[in-house]
Order: C-alpha cells, then sequence, then structure tokens
C-alpha cells in the first residue's frame, strides 16, 4: 500500500477543517499520514482538536500564510518517510478513492511530478473551480476555465502547465528538491512558481479527470475581493513574471495589466468595494519593485 503525507493549513476555519479532515479518514486503498498547521488562528485551539486521533497538530506563533505554512508541516511530515505529499486546502473535501489514484499514478508514471484531480465549487459541485492550467504568457495568468463542469472533462489523464495548490500530490524528493513553495509571496501564485521549477527540473504536470475534491472557495483569505487577496494576487503575479517571461513578453504583460488595473479601479468605485483600490495598485507597486515579504502588509490590515 502506498503511503502518502497530507499537509493541511489552516487559519481560523475549524468547522471547515473538520469536515476536511473527515473526508480525508474516508480514504481508501492508501496509508495517509496527516500534518495540520495552524496558523495562529485568533481564539482557542478547539478541543477536539486535542481528541483527533492520527494527525501530527503543530500552532505556528504567527500566520504565515500558505506558502509558509505548508512548508512548515511539510518540514513535520518528512518523519514519515512518506513517497509523496499533498497539499490540500483546508477547506477542501476530497473524494473516498482519489488520494489512491492521484499516489498511484504517480508510482506508474516516473516522468510525472505533480498531479491534481478537478476542484469543483462546494456550492456547485457539477462546476468546476479548477482543472489545472494552460499558461498564457501575455496575461501572466494560468487559464483554469477550460474544462467548465464535469461534462466537459476528457476521458484520459492530461498533461498541463499548472496545478492548484488547493490539491496536488507531489514527490517528496522533488517538493525538497526544488525548495518547496516560496515562503515569501505568502498567498497567491506560490502553487505557479513551484510549477515552473518542476518542469525546469524536467518533470511534467498531470489532471486525472476522475478524481474529485470540492472547494469551499477563498474561505481562508476573507474572500476573492478582499483586501489580502486583492494584494497579494497582483502583487506575486508581478514578481513571477520575471522569472516566466522574457523581456519582450514582458512589456506586454506590463501593458495589459495595466489596462485591467484602471478597468479594476473604476469597477471598484463603481459598483463594489472602493477600499479595494489602495490594495490592487500597492500590490502592482510591490510587484513592480520585486518587494516580497508579508508582514508590514498584515500589520497594515490590523490597523
Amino acid at each position: 500500500m502506498l503511503k502518502v503525507a497530507v499537509v493541511l493549513v489552516n487559519y481560523g476555519q475549524w468547522e471547515l477543517t473538520r469536515k476536511c479532515l473527515d473526508s480525508l479518514m474516508q480514504s481508501e486503498g492508501v496509508d495517509i499520514r496527516v500534518t495540520l498547521v495552524d496558523n495562529h488562528s485568533p481564539g482557542e485551539v478547539p478541543a477536539w482538536i486535542q481528541n483527533c486521533t492520527g494527525i501530527r497538530f503543530k500552532r505556528l506563533s504567527e500566520n504565515t500564510g500558505f506558502a509558509e505554512g505548508s512548508n512548515r508541516g511539510f518540514q513535520i511530515s518528512r518523519q514519515d518517510m512518506a513517497e509523496f505529499t499533498l497539499f490540500l486546502n483546508n477547506d477542501a473535501e476530497i473524494a473516498p478513492g482519489t488520494i489512491s489514484n492521484l499516489a498511484a499514478f504517480l508510482n506508474d508514471n516516473p516522468e510525472a511530478g505533480i498531479v491534481t484531480p478537478p476542484v469543483y465549487y462546494a456550492s456547485d459541485p457539477e462546476r468546476i473551480w479548477s482543472a489545472g492550467g494552460r499558461f498564457i504568457p501575455w496575461k501572466m495568468r494560468f487559464d483554469q476555465k477550460e474544462y467548465p463542469s464535469r461534462g466537459d472533462l476528457p476521458d484520459q489523464a492530461v498533461k498541463i502547465d499548472f496545478a492548484s495548490g488547493c490539491a496536488m500530490m507531489i514527490r517528496t524528493e522533488l517538493f525538497e528538491r526544488t525548495s518547496g513553495f516560496r515562503d515569501d509571496f505568502f498567498m497567491y501564485y506560490e502553487d505557479a512558481d513551484l510549477c515552473r521549477k518542476v518542469t525546469l527540473a524536467g518533470y511534467s504536470i498531470w489532471l486525472l479527470p476522475a478524481e474529485e475534491v470540492v472547494h469551499h472557495v477563498a474561505s481562508g483569505s476573507g474572500g476573492e475581493l478582499s483586501p489580502l487577496a486583492v494584494y497579494f494576487a497582483e502583487r506575486n503575479r508581478l514578481i513571477l513574471s520575471r522569472q516566466m517571461l522574457g523581456s519582450g513578453m514582458r512589456v506586454v504583460f506590463l501593458i495589459y495589466i495595466s489596462a485591467v488595473l484602471i478597468v479594476k479601479t473604476f469597477k471598484f468605485l463603481l459598483w463594489q468595494d472602493p477600499g479595494l483600490i489602495p490594495w490592487i495598485w500597492k500590490g502592482y507597486v510591490s510587484g513592480l519593485s520585486s518587494r516580497a515579504g508579508y508582514k508590514a502588509v498584515l500589520r497594515k490590515l490590523k490597523k
């Protein structure tokens, strides 16, 4: 039986984490070892965590984000000596046979470095949130909408450019060799950076269409339209573009993203939250200057 280490990172979403753990405990045909990292959630750790057998639990002294929290969890999980590691969002739930099938695919395909299942919206389990992605250089985006619904998926495994950190299984040794996620990204695009490094190392990334994860989207960041989310999404995208794009394509991308942010500014001003406008432009300026890190940003958000 294949052994898989599973790493979860929680921040203030204890009930969703409990549902995630419940789904993991239903896994079939695989030996899983779960490590749960809490990113210093507000309040006390619930009592059920102390009584939860079969998992390793570590509460950090500060909020380190998904990227560093996952890396910390990975280091703890190394004692499990698992050949494969699954990074799974704590606000996701996984089907019973999915982990076993993902591990079997990596075991049978030595050229594969990462494998991912389709991820469905928990609010609409027929609609796909992510089924991997194709890289669009001039947008510095990974198109995750090639398969919008369950019925659009292919019958066989398909090679892709990108797997979401929401649910990705990687060879443990490969994650360690590529130095894992970028700690300073905090959240967003750390998975794109990892996929870039895995590809450069000579491995491929695959989607297994028959598998399944459901996702309560962006619950951990306060929503896709929170200051935290819009800042890091814009900043990290710009920082990563220096490594993924040639000089000519990066000029095209910078023109594109500048135009998009101008449109977003008017959109937030007229129809959504004007308070988000400073955060998208702060992300833009930080990204242009490659100013990474996250502690100063978190301090400003707490004021």
